[in-house]
């Protein structure tokens, strides 16, 4: 169903993998998987955008669209479940990111926690002031959540007076914000809207009205979602109704659960080897959940793990490598240990590469 645009968008990752890790890790990134390796992997090849994009993908699809793919001459497999992409791959890649690019607006890494709630709100919302602005009491509500049925209630005790204000208030906030995304068609969202005698569309339904695939609608509705998000955030201010929809969606760090628990520790003043025999963890999981935390915590001073002189000749090494590959990086800095290069590589993120 999704093999269209999903082989577009796999042969994208594995071009920015280039081989260096298996196809498994752009599954796991697609089903958006909370490791540290996936995510140390999202940041390294510069494709966190992709996290969590097609959480609803199975194995068994994915497997199917690599072998169509590599059967089409696209991929060539250069060791088992790793692969690169051919020069028919690359010019095929190329032309279909031409024809039907990747959102800007998609960031699944930085959103993928508040993509399912915020959406989940503005649909129940929307819906209910439609039908209060018709004086409508019947009908069925497209959420069930009792936690998002909650905090309607308590939306409208702050806001929901004045129910005719409220309704033409949060339709002007909405239309604002629709005409400020240049790159993708509102109707992505309005379509799947439900109010007052109005059904939204499924998913289904709603890529066969606007003539794409569901691959390619799937992945526009999650940017136009992100576009909305970033924008509530960066502009919280010019949303008096919008805002609230994610001012209480903000308060956990994005990490792990079980690297938030050793972030916890290590600001109680613990040391990699205490936590680890505290937590009867191997070290080199807290070494793991160092890393993530240097990938998602801007602030936070790798110094401790690995000197100021250290770091500069890591990223030189990197800079000197013509591989993303630990080992490679090495070669050019003996001296370091591949935790150091991580979490160095880790602060630095994918910008050295670009």
């Amino acid at each position: 169903m999704f093999n269209a645009y999903l082989g577009m968008i796999i042969l994208y990752c594995l071009k920015q993998i280039n081989g260096e890790r298996t196809i498994y890790s752009v599954y796991h990134l697609l089903k958006g998987k909370k490791s540290s390796q996936t995510i140390q992997d999202a940041y390294l090849f510069n494709i966190t955008e992709l996290f969590q994009a097609f959480s609803f993908i199975s194995r068994t699809e994915f497997d199917q669209t690599v072998l169509n793919c590599a059967k089409e001459g696209l991929l060539e497999e250069t060791a088992p479940q790793h692969y690169i992409l051919t020069k028919k791959g690359l010019d095929w890649l190329a032309h279909r990111l031409e024809e039907k690019p990747i959102p800007r607006s998609l960031n699944g890494w930085k959103n993928h926690h508040l993509t399912d709630l915020f959406w989940e709100r503005l649909s129940i919302l929307v819906q209910v002031c439609s039908n209060l602005l018709h004086h409508e009491t019947k009908y069925i509500p497209v959420q069930k959540r009792k936690e998002t049925l909650f905090w309607l209630k308590g939306y409208l005790s702050a806001h929901g007076k004045n129910r005719a204000a409220l309704a033409r208030e949060l339709h002007a906030e909405l239309t604002a914000c629709f005409e400020l995304n240049h790159e993708s068609d509102p109707s992505v969202i309005v379509l799947r809207l439900s109010g007052h005698n109005r059904a939204g569309l499924t998913p289904v339904q709603a890529a066969m009205q606007l003539g794409i695939d569901l691959g390619h609608y799937h992945l526009q509705f999650l940017g136009f979602i992100h576009f909305l998000l970033d924008l509530l955030q960066r502009e919280s201010d010019q949303y008096r109704l919008l805002h609230p929809l994610i001012t209480d969606l903000h308060k956990e760090l994005p990490l792990t659960k079980s690297t938030a628990r050793t972030f916890q520790m290590i600001n109680e003043g613990r040391t990699l080897q205490e936590i680890a025999a505290i937590r009867r963890l191997k070290e080199s999981t807290i070494e793991d959940h160092i890393v993530e935390m240097a990938l998602n915590i801007q602030e936070f001073d790798i110094s401790r793990y690995v000197d100021i002189d250290k770091q500069k000749v890591i990223q030189k090494a990197a800079e000197l490598a013509t591989s993303k590959q630990l080992k490679q990086i090495r070669k050019y800095a003996p001296m370091a240990d591949y935790f150091e290069i991580r979490l160095v590589m880790a602060k630095l993120g994918g910008d050295i590469w670009t």
